[in-house]
């Protein structure tokens, strides 16, 4: 009998244990939104999910969920929403297959402007669950939004959210970024806030020419200074205007339906000017101002016969 008592009162030990240990596991629903402080982000190795960290409690960030075995991994995590601040149009069908929902918030790699910026509050407001926000790789914007959204919550102070920047490994050239996450003042309880949609009607590939076009001619006011800041253009800097126009080609590609014959040429053409804008942000970094402007001229050239070719 006595046996017996011992069993049962060790199999109760265990059940209690089991439990504890859940409850401790358990991601609080609207932890985002409490009153509790967040931890520093922790990083996260998991090969399913690229740059996964544990922002906050309740916040997760890190790169896009590219199978059936990521979102399955979001969800055993207990990720109910999926935030994406990548340009490119999220797989919602595989997220709805294992219960997630979609939230898209696409931001560039110069930074977060006010509606982005507002969206992410109302996902901090109004959205139940463990959250996961995700750019590409998980490096840059996401974090960058991931840390806004924060902030928007009383998470993070600016110094922590700098730290948290650095820790996943944000660029320093992308310095709107840091900027924007800097600056980041949350809006008043009563303000008007965007609606939050699953698709965002993203740029189509004459849009994003247009922003490449943009970061084009800023990055040729550089060259005329002598790839110096403009003497009327104190908030420009070579290096990271190359870096934007470098991102633009890049994301120009990403917008293309690879699957067109009509458009494998204009791929063929955006390849090749990424490797020379490539080869500019290269020159720059090694100071060599003589092969910066022979590169910017071939990828001038580059631009022009692929317009001739393609743009009509």
């Amino acid at each position: 009998m006595v046996r017996v008592s011992r069993v049962i009162a060790f199999v109760l030990l265990c059940l209690i244990a089991t439990l504890w240990a859940s409850a401790q596991a358990a991601p609080d629903p609207r932890a985002l939104a409490s009153d509790e402080a967040a931890p520093a982000a922790t990083a996260t190795d998991h090969s399913r999910l690229q740059n996964l960290m544990q922002v906050a409690p309740g916040l997760l960030s890190g790169g896009e969920p590219h199978s059936e075995e990521a979102f399955a991994e979001l969800a055993r995590r207990g990720v109910t929403t999926v935030v994406s601040v990548d340009g490119a149009r999220p797989d919602v069908q595989a997220a709805r297959r294992h219960g997630l929902r979609y939230i898209h918030i696409p931001i560039g790699y110069d930074g977060l402007d006010r509606q982005a910026q507002l969206a992410l509050v109302r996902v901090v407001r109004d959205v139940q669950g463990p959250v996961y926000v995700h750019c590409h790789h998980g490096k840059h914007r996401g974090p960058a939004a991931a840390a806004v959204a924060c902030r928007a919550a009383g998470k993070m102070t600016e110094q922590q959210a700098m730290a948290y920047l650095t820790k996943a490994g944000t660029g320093k050239e992308y310095s709107g970024l840091w900027r924007d996450v800097a600056e980041f003042k949350p809006p008043p309880a009563d303000a008007k806030l965007p609606e939050l949609v699953a698709v965002a009607k993203v740029s189509s590939l004459a849009g994003a020419m247009a922003d490449l076009d943009r970061a084009w001619d800023r990055l040729k006011l550089c060259a005329a200074a002598g790839w110096r800041t403009p003497a009327d253009h104190a908030d420009l800097t070579p290096a990271h205007e190359a870096l934007l126009v470098w991102e633009a080609l890049r994301e120009s590609r990403r917008t293309l339906n690879t699957g067109d014959a009509k458009t494998a040429g204009i791929d063929a053409n955006l390849r090749e000017a990424v490797q020379m804008a490539q080869r500019l942000r290269e020159a720059l970094a090694d100071g060599d101002q003589a092969a910066a402007t022979r590169s910017l001229e071939a990828l001038s050239t580059s631009c022009r016969t692929c317009h001739a070719a393609h743009r009509n």
